[in-house]
C-alpha cells in the first residue's frame, strides 16, 4: 500500500507551485453552490490539506463504504484502498489535470469552480472492489494562488457500470466553459518495462524532474547544452515517450525517481 500511495503523492509533490506550502484556515464553505454540479451527493467526501495532506473533515459516510473509522481516517488510509491497477491512472490523472490547468489558465483563474471528474476503484468494507466516479473542487487558494483546500466527492457508480472508461475531464462548474477532456496515456502503464538509463541519463531526467531548462542542465553539470540536447533524444527513445512530462510520470511509475 505504500509503494502505491507514492506513486500518487510523488505526482503532487512534483507540482510544488501549484499546491500550497502554508497552513490556511479552511474558509466556510456554502456546499449547496456546487452540488448541483455534482453527479450526485455522493457516497462519502471529505476535504484534504494541500500543505500536510491530511484530511481536514471527512463524511460520516466513509465508515459504511470502505469501512475506515472518520475520526481517524487519512489520506494515506484512503488511497491505500484504491485498486493496485488504477493507482497508476490516478497519479497521471491528478498529472494531467495540473498539467492543463497551468497550459490553459493563470493562477488567478484557478477556482473553486473548476471539477476534475474521472472513474476509480476502491476496495469497500466488505473486501470486494466496486467503481466509484470521483469528482474534486478546490476550496480555497493561499495568498500565492496555490492550491490549499481540495473538496473529493465519491460516487459509486458500479450499478450503472462495472467498466471504466478510463476518460478524465476537467469541467467548469458554473456552467461558462464546456467539458475539457484531459489526455492520459495507458497504452503502457499495465505492461513492465525494462528502462536502462546511463548515469547521466538519470541525473538528466532528476533535472527534467525539478523543472530545469536544458541550458539550465547544462551549466548544472557542466557539460554542454548540445551533448544535453543529445541525452534528452536518447532519453526520450529509450522510453517511448512524446514529453517530458510524460517521462517523469513514467518515471515516477516505475520507482526510478
Amino acid at each position: 500500500m505504500e509503494s502505491n500511495n507514492n506513486v500518487i503523492y510523488d505526482t503532487w509533490n512534483r507540482y510544488s507551485d501549484f499546491y500550497t506550502r502554508s497552513t490556511i484556515a479552511l474558509p466556510e464553505v456554502n456546499l449547496d453552490q456546487f452540488l448541483p454540479s455534482f453527479l450526485s451527493s455522493g457516497n462519502f467526501y471529505y476535504v484534504v490539506d494541500f500543505c500536510d495532506k491530511k484530511i481536514k473533515y471527512v463524511d460520516p459516510g466513509i465508515a459504511d463504504v470502505l469501512g475506515l473509522d472518520p475520526a481517524t481516517a487519512t489520506v494515506d488510509d484512503i488511497l491505500g484502498r484504491i485498486h493496485p491497477e488504477d493507482v497508476n491512472y490516478v497519479a497521471q490523472t491528478e498529472s494531467a489535470s495540473v498539467r492543463f490547468m497551468l497550459d490553459q489558465m493563470n493562477k488567478e483563474s484557478i477556482k473553486s469552480y473548476y471539477k476534475t471528474s474521472y472513474c476509480l476503484r476502491f476496495k469497500l468494507a466488505d473486501g470486494s472492489y466496486e467503481l466509484f466516479h470521483n469528482e474534486s473542487v478546490y476550496l480555497s487558494k493561499d495568498d500565492s494562488g496555490r492550491i490549499a483546500q481540495v473538496l473529493h466527492i465519491h460516487t459509486n457508480v458500479n450499478h450503472i457500470t462495472s467498466v471504466n472508461n478510463y476518460i478524465p475531464s476537467l469541467v467548469d462548474t458554473k456552467g461558462t466553459k464546456k467539458v475539457w477532456p484531459v489526455n492520459v496515456n495507458r497504452d503502457s502503464e499495465n505492461h513492465a518495462l525494462n528502462l536502462q538509463f546511463s548515469k547521466r541519463e538519470m541525473e538528466i531526467i532528476k533535472l527534467i524532474a525539478l523543472g530545469n531548462k536544458s541550458e539550465e542542465i547544462a551549466d548544472t553539470l557542466f557539460i554542454s547544452l548540445h551533448t544535453v540536447h543529445s541525452h534528452r533524444k536518447n532519453i526520450i527513445r529509450k522510453s517511448g515517450v512524446k514529453t517530458s512530462s510524460e517521462l517523469i510520470s513514467l518515471c515516477v511509475r516505475e520507482g526510478l525517481i
